[in-house]
């Protein structure tokens, strides 16, 4: 007797170290049932139905994903977790629909199941929304204790046949998007069914079950750019995963991304392992991504190669005019609308190009004494560089102007001629390009530098012109 219950507690310890959850008599433990895996930045859907349907990319409603994991490969019975999933977005996409594919296998046993997900997108306003997500599924579970490991295979007391229950769960999600912020909070296996049914029970009346345990998700997530003109940018992402009498469990990811072409990051996961992924466009909508988990602690000596790759392919929407008339119609409507919207804004600049020339008209004939382009302010000393009093200017935010040194490349009658200027030269890499206006001269002056010195002024204003032949010059704002 002893010894058969020895051995049902060995069973109940090599459950608990392929993350399950058996209670009986002999023992009960506790642990992570949701497979781990490493690239849930990339697609939440499996922890959190919110995320059906939110794709950044405009160019593109749905996509398909399969993620392929392997972990301890130097274990026998080593957990396998294979998931494929595939979303899109309907009405504007205010309507996410989705579906998930899951073989998860650890040790003795094995889940495989699918779900079907929905959500749907609230605006709060302009930048502000909020997913509501829920997704139903079937899983059918099995443990076949012919596969264990024990001292002695003939104990009458062990089980030998492959037992599995089939059973209906559920997930709910939210999730609450700002800008480039992504915050959601999810409980997975939302029903916590207990398969009574998966029952194991000998001559003493030993009874051990398969109870599904109801888990408690948070997640955060923000997209910073370092260089937005170029799509470079970082993208922090923190994962919570909670679950009553089991050990609190937190990831950090950090990745960096280039226009979703490539990407490179790091991850740590709370008393378990650090991981690094990378990831890159192998053609136009396919992309594929690869982690590799560094395992910590005593583990790590023997546990072996833990690792996981993931292929994705995103689904560009039609835009074939000639499908049906339906088509035809939407997109020569759209055609006539840009095209209306094209005249309205030609239109708009003949009439400013009209003005301008009526007022260089009247400026040569003497009736207009105020510049369009030309006169510069102030009276230039014996270094060329022109003198005023920075009162008579005012900024780009309608501030009172700094004084110093400003390079200066073009003087415009009309804003936005000026803030043209300044968005050609920030593309061009000067970053600093902005305006002033003359209150006395009713012009704008676009510059690219703002210095504290006469001398660092005349070298940027020298740069300057050996780059971009700007003709620039340098107007001196005093108090």
């Amino acid at each position: 007797m002893k010894k058969r219950k020895s051995i049902y507690s060995k069973l109940v310890l090599l459950a608990c170290a392929t993350v399950l959850l058996p209670v009986g008599e002999a023992g009960r433990c506790f642990a992570q049932q949701i497979g781990m895996y490493g690239h849930y930045f990339y697609k939440p859907l499996v922890y959190n139905p919110a995320f059906t349907g939110v794709i950044d990319d405009d160019n593109t409603n749905a996509n398909a994903l399969l993620i392929s994991r392997s972990q301890w490969a130097n274990f026998k019975g080593a957990p396998q977790l294979t998931i494929f999933t595939a979303d899109g977005n309907i009405l504007d996409k205010k309507v996410g629909l989705g579906l998930s594919l899951i073989s998860d296998r650890k040790g003795i046993t094995n889940r495989t199941g699918g779900n079907v997900y929905y959500s749907y997108r609230v605006a709060l306003n302009k930048d502000m929304h909020l997913y509501l997500g829920a997704s139903l599924g079937v899983a059918d579970q099995s443990i076949d204790f012919s596969k264990a490991l024990v001292e002695s295979p003939s104990d009458p007391t062990l089980y030998t046949d492959a037992q599995h229950k089939m059973a209906f769960d559920a997930n709910a999600g939210l999730l609450f998007t700002w800008k480039d912020l992504k915050a959601g909070a999810a409980i997975p296996q939302l029903f916590a069914n207990k398969l009574k049914s998966v029952n194991y029970v000998d001559s003493t009346n030993i009874h051990a079950y398969y109870t599904y345990v109801r888990h408690y998700m948070i997640s955060a997530q923000y997209k910073y750019f370092i260089v937005k003109e170029k799509g470079i940018s970082v993208i922090p992402f923190a994962l919570i995963r909670f679950v009553p009498k089991a050990p609190f469990q937190y990831d950090v990811n950090v990745n960096f991304d280039w226009e979703n072409k490539f990407w490179v990051g790091a991850a740590y996961k709370s008393k378990y392992a650090i991981a690094a992924n990378v990831g890159f466009c192998l053609h136009k909508q396919l992309n594929v991504g690869y982690s590799y988990d560094i395992i910590m602690g005593n583990l790590g000596k023997y546990s072996g190669v833990s690792h996981e790759i993931m292929v994705n392919f995103k689904f560009a929407k039609k835009t074939d005019v000639y499908s049906d008339n339906t088509n035809t119609n939407s997109v020569n409507t759209d055609y006539e609308e840009q095209l209306d919207q094209l005249q309205t804004q030609l239109q708009k600049n003949q009439e400013k190009l009209k003005e301008l020339s009526d007022r260089l008209d009247k400026q040569n004939s003497g009736e207009e004494t105020t510049p369009v382009q030309g006169g510069k302010p102030g009276s230039a000393n014996s270094d060329g560089v022109f003198v005023t009093n920075r009162n008579d200017f005012k900024d780009s935010k309608n501030q009172a102007a700094e004084s110093g040194y400003y390079v200066v490349v073009g003087i415009f009658f009309y804003r936005d001629f000026a803030a043209d200027e300044v968005k050609n030269f920030i593309k061009k890499g000067f970053k600093e390009s902005d305006w002033l206006y003359s209150e006395s001269k009713k012009n704008n002056y676009v510059f690219v530098y703002k210095v504290g010195t006469k001398e660092e002024a005349f070298e940027k204003a020298k740069e300057l012109n050996a780059h971009d032949s700007s003709n620039a010059w340098i107007l001196n704002l005093t108090d």
